[in-house]
């Protein structure tokens, strides 16, 4: 059997997902991953068969970051649109009659009409907390005070709300490639949410983060996490040098995030570095943090696997993505989450109940002043130190691959 990994997004949800892929193909399945056509190098390097799409991921978050005025942003929209009908067609040619695909759900309502029309199986494969339950809010904001509702009767509602709010983005494209490509009547939000309630899914998380709430059908799973630890790279020495040359430095940057003005955000960073006291490692990222002239106490690092280098830091800053956030955690250092956006605000706040880090400070928020006081808190903080250990010791010690392995086989019988 052929299985078909979607992977739109960026390097981490790339990632796991290729980790999957190869221990897919160990166990006899054929696997052909299918993400933005710039992974193609990278993917391939590590041994799994790869279909490219004609986006560029970066570039779009670049456009999105530069959008400032109404018309720049309907332009934008309009640019999406095409581009995200262009990567259904590219998805339709790609499966084939009888394909088991695992793909995120946030994708089905674009290609539930090629899964139909190509009879294929699928299994949704999900970094962050799609599917509705009591327990907790998923990717919805907090309530706010005034709303005379029960905590769990909100988070059920809420991400009913969610997904509701994807199908309104992604349906009408769906229903656009359905009709125009495929031949197909348009799909009914009826229908897709009938599809979304009885299709398989896996959470990549750990269930020390979240428990498998009680109102999930048996269908929905939680796995663990799945990690890439890239462990061919070697450190270059002017970061073994810099790693030396003092105490335990904080690791600061924004993964796949872009910022509308990088300079100022540098800047923003080293102040609050200067106000703590503490030495720093400035990811470069998509988000173009850096500058020429750093102080002694900074180190503009380009790229380390998160699994060498979070190990080593005092505290991790970051903007909550899926990826940093668990590598954040296994790595048992105490976390300073400033989100953004989508997912990133829920991990945020559940790295904090759990008390493996700081209060999460919102992007536009952010002040040198609060991160300095958050990296102050994670770097002092005992029983948070303490805590953020006690999580990695027990998120290393488990295996989410095998256990996503073994469900994907259980759903494909």
């Amino acid at each position: 059997m052929r299985i078909v990994i979607i992977a739109t997004g960026s390097w981490g949800d790339v990632r796991p997902n290729v980790v999957l892929g190869q221990a897919l193909q160990k166990t006899g399945y054929e696997v052909l991953l299918v993400a933005a056509e710039g992974f193609r190098e990278w993917v391939e390097g590590r041994g799994v068969l790869f279909a490219g799409l004609g986006f560029d991921m970066k570039a779009m978050l670049e456009a999105q970051t530069k959008s400032a005025g109404l018309l720049q942003k309907l332009h934008l929209m309009r640019e999406m649109t095409q581009t995200t009908l262009q990567m259904g067609r590219e998805i339709a040619d790609i499966v084939r009659e009888g394909d088991a695909v695992l793909l995120n759900e946030g994708v089905l309502g674009l290609v539930n009409g090629v899964l139909e029309k190509k009879k294929a199986r699928f299994i949704h494969i999900n970094l962050q907390p799609w599917v509705p339950t009591f327990e907790f809010s998923g990717m919805a904001p907090l309530p706010p005070a005034w709303l005379p509702i029960k905590e769990g009767t909100y988070n059920r509602w809420s991400g009913a709300l969610v997904r509701r709010g994807q199908w309104l983005a992604m349906g009408k494209i769906g229903n656009r490639l359905r009709t125009d490509c495929l031949g197909m009547p348009k799909q009914t939000w009826a229908k897709h949410h009938a599809m979304l309630d009885s299709t398989p899914s896996l959470l990549l998380v750990s269930p020390q983060i979240l428990q498998p709430p009680a109102d999930w059908q048996l269908q929905h799973r939680i796995t663990g996490y799945i990690f890439d630890d890239d462990s061919g790279w070697e450190p270059p020495q002017n970061l073994l040098d810099f790693m030396a040359d003092g105490e335990k430095p904080v690791f600061i940057g924004f993964g796949s995030m872009r910022e509308r003005k990088p300079e100022d955000t540098t800047r923003l960073f080293l102040d609050a570095v200067k106000q703590t006291g503490k030495r720093a490692i400035l990811l470069n990222g998509w988000a173009g943090i850096g500058t020429s002239n750093l102080p002694k106490n900074a180190f503009l690092l380009r790229y380390a696997p998160q699994s060498w280098l979070f190990p080593r830091m005092a505290a991790v800053v970051h903007h909550g993505g899926a990826g940093t956030t668990a590598a954040g955690l296994r790595a048992g250092v105490p976390s300073v989450v400033v989100p953004a956006m989508s997912d990133q605000p829920f991990w945020g706040r559940r790295v904090h109940q759990l008390g493996a880090g700081a209060e999460p400070i919102p992007r536009p928020k952010l002040t040198a002043s609060n991160l300095a006081t958050a990296i102050v808190e994670a770097t002092t903080n005992r029983a948070m130190q303490e805590r953020a250990a006690e999580l990695g010791t027990k998120i290393t010690a488990e295996d989410g691959v095998s256990q996503a392995v073994s469900a994907v086989r259980e759903f494909l019988v």
